[in-house]
C-alpha cells in the first residue's frame, strides 16, 4: 500500500498586533506631518524676495510688481492724473528708464526678472551725501535664476567702477538720464551689480556705492529684514495674496530721521510702535489697505478692545466722521503713554478733574466720538461723545462734578431740562448761547456734545449704520473702527473745532468718497488694520 505524500502546509504567520499598530502610527504621523507642513505653507503669506537682502537699518522698503498690467489698470482709473504726487519718477526698471538704455522692457527685461522689485531707503550718512544729494536708496530686482541674472546684467552695464566684498560694481548704462542729457540728477553716478543669495540672483542699482555695500554685506551675512522673526510674524498676519504695493517702515528709525531733517516737523512718535507692514490693492471702486503694526515684547501687552456694533445706530446717516471701540478702558490700556499723558493733562487743565480717576474706571463699554452736522446751523459740525457703562451711578457722579467745574471754573451757565425720555443738561455761555450738552440715551449709554448742538432727544430716522457709504467701507464693523465721509468734507471747514485743510490737501481728497478703517488686536504684540477708501465714480469724458 502506497502512501500518498501530502503537500506540506505552511503554518500561518503569527499575528503581531504591535506591528500593525506601529505601521498605523507611522502612517498617521506622516499624514499629520504632511498636513501640518502643507497648512503652514498655504497659510503663510510669502515674503517678497528682495526683503531677504534688505538691510535691517533700512528706514523703509517699498515692493512693487514688475508686471505692467496692474499699472495699466491704475492708469485707466484716472487716479494718477488726479493725484500728481503718485506719479512715479524714473526707476531702474520703469519703461522710461529702460528706454534710455535702448532696451524694450517687455522683451529685454521682463522675461529675466521676478514678479516683484523692492526699493530700500537707507539712513543718510556723510558718505551718502558726498555721493549724491538724494536720500540713499537701492533697487533690489530678483532675477529668475543666476544665468539669466548674469545675462540681464551684461545688457545694462557700462565700464567697471570698483569691487565691494568680492562683488564687481559697474556703471549703469543709461538706466537713468545722464547729467549731460539735461535731466536733473545732480551729477550722480548710477552703479549696478549682481549679487547672489541662497541660489537667487539679484540686480542691485543705486546712486550710492555706500548703499550698495550695505545690501551686499547683508546678503553675505544672511541677516536681511525678511529673516527677522518679528517681521515674519507681521507678514503672516496679512491676507495671502500678492498686493499691488507692499510697504515696510522701521518706525523709530524713520521718524527719527524725519525729525532730524532741517524741514522735519513731525511730533514725537509713540515709542511703543516698532514697525509696520502695509499692503495696498485697488479696484475700480476702491483702494484697500491692510497693515500690521507691532510693539516691542518689553512693552505692556496689548489687550482686546472688544466689539463695537451699537453706537453707530445712535448717530444719523449724515455723520461726517465717526470713531468707536468696544471698550474704552481697554483702548486706554493700549494707548501709548505719551498720548495718555497729553489727554490727561488737557482734561485736567480744562476741567480740573483727573481723567484716569474720574472717567476711565466707569467707561468699560463701547465708546464713540463723532462729528455730526447740524442742519439748523448750516450743517456746522457738532462734536459728540458716546459712552456705554455698567456703572451708571459712578458715571452720574462724574458728570455732576464736571457740571460743578464748568459752572465754578469757567463761569458758564448749567441748566437741566426735563426732556423725555431722559433729562438733558446744557452748558451756556453769556448771553445764553448753548455750547455743550450731556444726558442719557438709555440706561447704559450717555452722550456729551460740544460746539453747535445736535438734537439727541430722539433716535435718528436713518442711522449711520444704515448708510450705504458707511457699509461700503466698513462691511464688517465689529472691531475698533473709524469712518470719514470725504464727499462732504467741506462741512468740516470753517468751524472752531478743526483746523482748515490746506487747499492742496483738499484738492487731493476730491477723488475719494469715504474712508473706513478697522483695527483688531491680534495678540499681545501685534495689531491688524484694514482700510478701504471708496472712490467717486469717474466723470464721463
Amino acid at each position: 500500500m502506497t502512501t500518498q505524500s501530502q503537500p506540506s502546509v505552511r503554518s500561518p504567520r503569527r499575528f503581531r498586533p504591535w506591528l500593525v499598530g506601529g505601521v498605523a502610527i507611522v502612517i498617521l504621523g506622516a499624514g499629520t506631518a504632511a498636513a501640518v507642513f502643507l497648512w503652514q505653507r498655504l497659510s503663510q503669506r510669502p515674503i517678497a524676495p528682495g526683503m531677504a537682502i534688505a538691510p535691517k537699518s533700512a528706514l523703509l522698503t517699498l515692493t512693487l510688481p514688475t508686471d505692467p498690467k496692474p499699472w495699466e489698470a491704475l492708469a485707466k482709473s484716472g487716479l494718477l492724473q488726479a493725484q500728481p504726487w503718485l506719479n512715479p519718477s524714473y526707476d531702474p526698471l520703469s519703461p522710461e528708464g529702460v528706454n534710455l538704455a535702448q532696451l524694450d522692457y517687455l522683451k529685454d527685461v521682463r522675461p529675466f526678472i521676478g514678479d516683484q522689485a523692492t526699493v530700500v531707503l537707507l539712513p543718510i550718512t556723510p558718505e551718502s551725501v558726498r555721493e549724491s544729494p538724494v536720500p540713499p536708496h537701492v533697487w533690489i530686482v530678483p532675477t529668475l535664476n543666476v544665468p539669466m541674472g548674469e545675462q540681464l546684467l551684461q545688457s545694462v552695464i557700462g565700464e567697471p567702477i570698483t569691487e565691494i566684498n568680492g562683488v564687481k560694481i559697474f556703471k549703469a548704462k543709461g538706466i537713468l538720464p545722464d547729467p549731460d542729457s539735461g535731466a536733473n540728477t545732480s551729477g550722480a553716478q548710477d552703479a549696478i551689480a549682481l549679487v547672489t543669495h541662497e541660489n537667487q540672483a539679484y540686480i542691485l542699482w543705486s546712486q550710492h556705492q555706500s548703499a550698495l555695500q550695505q545690501v551686499i554685506a547683508t546678503a553675505q551675512a544672511n541677516n536681511g529684514i525678511g529673516s527677522q522673526p518679528t517681521y515674519q510674524q507681521a507678514v503672516k498676519g496679512l491676507s495671502d495674496h500678492r498686493p499691488l504695493v507692499e510697504l515696510y517702515v522701521n518706525l523709530p528709525a524713520f521718524l527719527a530721521s524725519q525729525m532730524a531733517a532741517p524741514e522735519g516737523s513731525l511730533p514725537e512718535p509713540p515709542r511703543e510702535l516698532q514697525g509696520i507692514v502695509l499692503t495696498a490693492d485697488m479696484t475700480s471702486e476702491q483702494i484697500e489697505l491692510e497693515a500690521v503694526t507691532w510693539r516691542s515684547q518689553q512693552d505692556q501687552a496689548l489687550v482686546s478692545e472688544g466689539e463695537s456694533r451699537e453706537l453707530s445706530r445712535l448717530v444719523p446717516e449724515t455723520t461726517l466722521a465717526f470713531y468707536s471701540t468696544g471698550s474704552f478702558r481697554n483702548l486706554w490700556q493700549n494707548t501709548p503713554a505719551s498720548v495718555q499723558e497729553t489727554i490727561t493733562n488737557t482734561v485736567k487743565e480744562l476741567t480740573g478733574l483727573d481723567w484716569q480717576q474720574a472717567f476711565v474706571p466707569w467707561m468699560d463699554g463701547e465708546f464713540a466720538a463723532a462729528f455730526v452736522p447740524v442742519p439748523a446751523l448750516g450743517n456746522a459740525p457738532s462734536l459728540l461723545f458716546l459712552s456705554q457703562t455698567s456703572d451708571r451711578p459712578q458715571a452720574s457722579q462724574t458728570l455732576s462734578q464736571l457740571d460743578s467745574q464748568i459752572r465754578d471754573r469757567l463761569r458758564w451757565q448749567v441748566q437741566q431740562t426735563a426732556t423725555e425720555p431722559q433729562p438733558i443738561t446744557t452748558w451756556r455761555i453769556p448771553p445764553g448761547l448753548p455750547v455743550g450738552q450731556h444726558g442719557w440715551l438709555n440706561d447704559q449709554t450717555l452722550f456729551l456734545g460740544l460746539g453747535p448742538l445736535t438734537d439727541m432727544s430722539t433716535p435718528p430716522e436713518r442711522s449711520l449704520a444704515d448708510s450705504p457709504l458707511y457699509r461700503a467701507v466698513l462691511p464688517q464693523p465689529k472691531d475698533t473702527q473709524f469712518y470719514l465721509n470725504l464727499s462732504n468734507l467741506g462741512s468740516l471747514q470753517n468751524n472752531l473745532l478743526l483746523p482748515e485743510l490746506a487747499p492742496e490737501v483738499a484738492r487731493s481728497l476730491q477723488p475719494f468718497a469715504a474712508l473706513g478703517i478697522t483695527s483688531h488686536v491680534r495678540d499681545n504684540q501685534f495689531t491688524h488694520y484694514m482700510a478701504r477708501i471708496r472712490l467717486k465714480p469717474l466723470s464721463p469724458p
